[in-house]
């Protein structure tokens, strides 16, 4: 069965734990790179991680190293900190390329 992480801040991705979800509360640089290392080792398929806590570059440069390998899926979510934009800008890109149309242009 394939494991799905969530990594943030415990505010933003307590939730994620009554789905069965792995949730790794970290807000500093060191623990976040730490438990995302960990999940790319133990195989995770998804890992979601919120976008304040992605907002360094060390972390940005780990996310896009491994965007080049198939697993796992590393997706940006919002914070209920913080609004969304990184994230939101992501997911229209995708959409854009899957379909050729944007869809979420007026969110």
């Amino acid at each position: 069965m394939y494991k799905v992480g969530v990594i943030g801040d415990l505010d933003s991705i307590i939730g994620f734990r009554a789905l069965g979800m792995t949730v790794k509360p970290a807000t500093e640089t060191a623990d976040v790179l730490s438990a995302l290392q960990v999940m790319v080792k133990e195989k995770y398929s998804i890992v979601f991680i919120t976008e304040p806590v992605a907002d360094n570059p060390s972390i940005r440069n780990f996310i896009e190293e491994q965007r080049q390998i198939r697993m796992p899926a590393i997706i940006l979510i919002p914070s209920v900190r913080e609004k969304a934009t990184t994230g939101k800008e992501q997911l229209r890109g995708a959409v854009r390329k899957a379909t050729g149309i944007d869809l979420l242009g007026e969110l």
